[in-house]
């Protein structure tokens, strides 16, 4: 599993520069086609948005493999140990149950509702701008569980040392 994470974090930062890098260059065309060449781009802000829901979107499921999220730790940090490790245990399963209920179910829903609403600019499909959430959904949960086990793991390893 630890294979599959190191391939997978490799792969949404290569495709989350691509996408920064991309916005830089259309909004750097954006205000050159608008101020040097007074004919403003008729595609670059929806492709923007757009770009910046992936971006986000994709960049909160890194961020949660990462378990770099923020989290207020004040008041698990009160608690003892065994009540910390129940509590991140929980906390995962909480990041679980919304993914598959908002991201997944709710992205699925709203991605097959737009299956042929077409967007005003870029004349593409909805559904490919809504397919990220379920996207996301998928990338959260196997995240979560690979923290889960992970979580279990130090516990394991910390009570086989004592």
């Amino acid at each position: 599993m630890s294979s599959l994470k190191k391939i997978l974090d490799k792969s949404i930062e290569t495709f989350i520069v691509i996408i920064l890098t991309i916005m830089v260059f259309v909004a750097l065309w954006q205000v050159a086609s608008r101020y040097v060449f007074n004919s403003p781009s008729t595609i670059s802000e929806e492709l923007l948005r757009y770009c910046l829901i992936w971006l986000a979107m994709l960049g909160s499921a890194y961020i949660f493999g990462l378990r770099e999220h923020m989290s207020m730790t004040f008041f698990v940090e009160k608690f003892d140990e065994d009540t910390r490790y129940e509590l991140s245990i929980l906390s995962e399963v909480v990041i679980i149950i919304f993914s598959v209920a908002v991201l997944v179910y709710g992205g699925v829903n709203i991605t097959l509702l737009t299956m042929k609403q077409i967007s005003a600019a870029l004349g593409i499909s909805m559904a490919c701008v809504y397919s990220v959430l379920p996207l996301s959904g998928i990338l959260i949960i196997f995240y979560s569980v690979n923290n889960i086990l992970n979580i279990v793991k130090e516990k394991n390893t910390v009570e086989s040392k004592s």
